[in-house]
């Protein structure tokens, strides 16, 4: 249950959906060896009820009444605790880190006065993960997922694949595995958009947090992605992202989006490249 009294520095949320303890463990222990994480909360959307049974006065199991997305699922946690919290840890169960992770993009927050914040992130094998990118348009979305041959080319792009990733810079989105937001800037955004039940929810959170702050990519921390790509591999994940991306560029616009060109041209012009490109 959530104590009814202190303020905390962070409140990191983990929406599970039929994870086992051994699927969350490493990101469990990656959260629980941070301080400055002082609540972690379980959202159950389903086959979780293990989770209640942990016994840890840092850990708050919710159950949701029925699997209503991912981004609904967070906004359980959100609506508990942004108003007792400073900032707010959106974390994949699949994420691991070393500790004093948290603690440092706390910190430069704190100092530098950042509202959202994501680190870099690689995959399992070590291998960049290519988490910054500019806001997509209809044909960087659906050739990713049945023109591979062009995607390749406009990834380059979308996906600032010649950025300096050495540096801190600013980005029109990140990916919504592990995002770093103060608790205030959730709560005027009213957490994700729920009408997405899995996928471009997170793209949704930063377009319109972009209306309020600058998104940073903060390279001096790397986070573990265990990636797996799943609408690749299962039909319904693949119809869910295709629902997804109807869903998005109906809200946002399909070819006409001035907020989408201003914001990539912008990003563009800022973002610091690598010398060999």
């Amino acid at each position: 249950m959530m104590d009814e009294n202190p303020y905390m520095q962070i409140v990191a949320s983990i929406v599970l959906y039929h994870h086992s303890r051994a699927d969350i463990e490493p990101t469990l222990n990656s959260l629980l060896g941070e301080e400055s994480i002082e609540k972690i909360v379980l959202v159950d959307n389903g086959g979780a009820g293990w989770a209640a049974k942990l016994n840890n006065s840092r850990i708050d199991y919710i159950q949701a009444d029925k699997n209503r997305g991912f981004g609904a699922g967070h906004n359980i946690a959100i609506k508990r605790y942004h108003k007792c919290s400073e900032f707010f840890l959106i974390c994949n169960p699949d994420i691991r880190f070393q500790e004093g992770s948290v603690s440092t993009l706390y910190r430069a927050a704190q100092k530098n006065k950042y509202k959202f914040i994501s680190p870099s992130i690689v995959y399992s094998d070590g291998s960049k993960q290519f988490s910054c990118r500019l806001l997509p348009t209809p044909v960087n979305l659906f050739a990713r997922r049945f023109i591979p041959a062009l995607a390749k080319d406009l990834d380059k792009k979308y996906e600032l694949r010649n950025a300096d990733f050495s540096k801190v810079f600013t980005v029109p989105s990140v990916s919504g595995c592990f995002m770093f937001l103060e608790s205030s800037l959730l709560a005027k955004l009213g957490g994700f958009d729920d009408r997405y039940f899995m996928y471009m929810e997170d793209i949704d959170l930063c377009r319109r947090a972009l209306k309020y702050t600058d998104i940073i990519y903060y390279s001096d921390v790397t986070i573990t992605h265990i990636f797996k790509k799943g609408s690749y591999k299962n039909k319904s994940l693949l119809l869910q992202h295709i629902l997804s991306s109807i869903k998005y560029f109906n809200k946002w616009g399909w070819f006409f989006d001035p907020q989408r060109r201003s914001k990539n041209k912008e990003c563009l012009k800022s973002v610091p490249t690598r010398a060999d490109t």
